[in-house]
């Protein structure tokens, strides 16, 4: 099986530089170009499924990169961004002077600290790794998944054995496609490339 990932194109909220994951915007400009480039690169590739996060900005992505495979796609609510709860449409400069107790908490335990009415890292990798476990019981050769950045590092922690120390190590830009093979039984990252734009 080939799992391809791919993050959403530069929305709206990524010029802001705000802190979002259930704001539900729009790409931008540059993240439709991004996405064109994308196409480009997936054309001669037969998807089996296809499952998108719910957000506007990941469908807006899958349009512009797969639009003729609407019997094949799925909305999976389990492949939406982290929810930053009321830190969201905030910077990080915003969110150190309204929450400055809250932010030392999640400097101490970023994998378990909940921000208000939002949910901990580790709550989005829980539905991620079911998400996974899902998918991979089922027996195609080329599955395409469109969704977030914390996301996307959450599969790679699944991958390196639900390690979700390794969460950080890995970047994930607008628009990167990364491909992640399962053979025999054994998980692992076969590429990550970035098209800029």
């Amino acid at each position: 099986m080939n799992i391809y990932l791919v993050r959403h194109g530069e929305s709206e909220e990524n010029i802001k530089g705000t802190f979002y994951g259930r704001t539900d915007c729009g790409l931008s400009d540059k993240g439709k170009l991004q996405a064109v480039i994308l196409k480009d690169k997936l054309k001669n590739i037969a998807f089996d499924k296809i499952y998108c996060s719910p957000t506007k900005r990941a469908k807006e992505t899958l349009d512009l990169i797969c639009d003729n495979n609407n019997s094949l796609r799925i909305c999976d609510k389990r492949l939406s961004e982290i929810n930053f709860g009321e830190f969201e449409g905030k910077s990080y400069t915003e969110i150190l002077k309204l929450y400055a107790s809250e932010c030392k908490l999640w400097e101490q335990d970023w994998i378990s600290f909940v921000p208000p009415k939002g949910e901990s890292y580790k709550e989005l990798y829980n539905r991620v790794e079911e998400f996974m476990n899902d998918m991979l019981r089922e027996n195609y050769d080329n599955v395409l998944i469109v969704t977030h950045g914390g996301v996307i590092r959450s599969i790679y922690s699944y991958v390196m054995n639900g390690n979700l120390e390794l969460f950080w190590k890995f970047g994930c830009n607008n628009c990167d496609m990364a491909r992640i093979k399962f053979e025999y039984g054994n998980l692992f990252i076969d590429s990550i490339c970035h098209f800029d734009s």
